[in-house]
């Protein structure tokens, strides 16, 4: 089956495209254009994304049949909670069953609700209202009740999003959350306890995994363009002046720096390396101070736990070093697992990750039932349940 996958992001869009069958996944091309109409990850020109998106499927999709298209919706646009459901236990022990029972009444539940189901990720589990676990199966009780969070949009945006592909040779397009390719890229399930920093443009997803499942997320709604805003205030320049600055020789720690005059682009001024260090650290560190007290805050304790970083804001030099100062936890990069790529550097790309894990998603309707319908669902929820 030949799926695409679309991460829309504020300075980047990234399309992939690959041959997944199962958890087999051979990816055959990717490509990213610089964003244009969007604000904060919502799109506010049509005709703007449409272009963006022409020439990402020119390039990459031609005239190649796409089975699906799995599309990540930011936050910004995401109505996001939480909900319980509770359900009875069929047999003396909880088992699959009983997981996607509670996975069909919660779906049943929000079929309520005025916007549209986009996702669900189920967050904890208990037996007869007791203590909370990652994994019930095998637990003896009679009630489960199971957590999920849920990620509902406007179907009126969803359907604005899906015109966009009109005229492609696309099967059906399937909206996610970016927690749920962050969740397929790196196998959370087999995964040991981690956190995941995704430094964005306009803001920063930080996500804390443990026992295999997502236990918390949250987005801080400042991200890396402030560092290009106090450089162009420290410099007396333009946004792209202090864009190239950041990315060719922002640095995060100003102490790191060998003194050196560096020349502002397309002029010929010069500043010196450690000015814009002290800039870009001041900035910074303002926004981990954010990441690390949602990390202490939801107890993440353990000074040998990893915290991973993702996003194009995650290229910053020594950023890794001043998150470890801050966090006291070894800092690493986030790297796509479980596919077949040409080169292993795309798989570590830091701006490629989201779109890497929807090529794993799958929505219920992609499966053709050859054992019964309850038996389809109940393998399809297995894989949802990571079970």
């Amino acid at each position: 089956m030949v799926t695409a996958s679309l991460d829309i992001g504020a300075e980047k869009m990234v399309l992939a495209l690959a041959s997944v069958e199962g958890r087999a996944c051979r990816l055959l091309g990717i490509k990213t254009v610089a964003s244009q109409g969007i604000e904060r990850g919502i799109i506010n020109d049509l005709d703007k994304v449409r272009d963006c998106i022409h020439v990402l499927m020119s390039e990459l999709v031609r005239e190649r049949e796409v089975d699906v298209l799995n599309i990540a919706l930011s936050s910004e646009i995401l109505r996001i909670f939480e909900h319980r459901v509770t359900v009875p236990v069929q047999k003396k022990s909880v088992d699959i069953v009983d997981l996607v029972s509670a996975l069909q009444y919660c779906r049943e539940d929000m079929k309520r609700e005025s916007d549209e189901l986009v996702d669900m990720i189920p967050v904890a589990y208990s037996i007869d209202r007791g203590e909370l676990m990652a994994d019930p199966i095998g637990r003896i009780g009679r009630h489960l009740e199971a957590t999920f969070q849920v990620y509902l949009a406007s179907g009126e945006y969803l359907d604005e999003v899906t015109s966009l592909f009109d005229g492609y040779n696309i099967g059906n397009v399937f909206f996610y959350s970016t927690a749920k390719a962050y969740i397929e890229a790196l196998d959370v399930v087999n995964a040991k306890d981690f956190a995941l920093v995704d430094l964005g443009a306009s803001g920063i997803n930080v996500e804390l995994f443990r026992d295999g499942m997502m236990e918390y997320e949250a987005r801080l709604p400042l991200g890396t363009r402030t560092i290009d805003k106090d450089i162009m205030l420290a410099f007396a320049i333009n946004a792209q002046q202090a864009r190239k600055l950041k990315h060719e020789y922002g640095q995060a720690l100003r102490s790191s720096c060998k003194y050196r005059k560096i020349q502002i682009p397309d002029t010929n001024l010069t500043i010196e390396n450690r000015d814009l260090a002290t800039v870009v650290q001041s900035r910074v560190e303002e926004l981990l101070e954010g990441v690390v007290f949602l990390l202490q805050k939801w107890g993440f304790d353990n000074p040998d736990d990893e915290v991973l970083l993702t996003g194009g804001g995650s290229r910053l030099q020594d950023l890794d070093l001043l998150l470890n100062r801050f966090s006291g936890h070894p800092v690493g990069k986030a790297i796509a697992k479980n596919i077949q790529a040409s080169r292993d550097e795309i798989l570590s790309t830091p701006e490629y990750l989201v779109a890497l894990g929807l090529l794993f998603c799958k929505h219920p309707i992609e499966e053709q039932p050859k054992e019964g319908v309850w038996k389809k669902t109940k393998n399809i929820f297995a894989k949802f349940l990571g079970v």
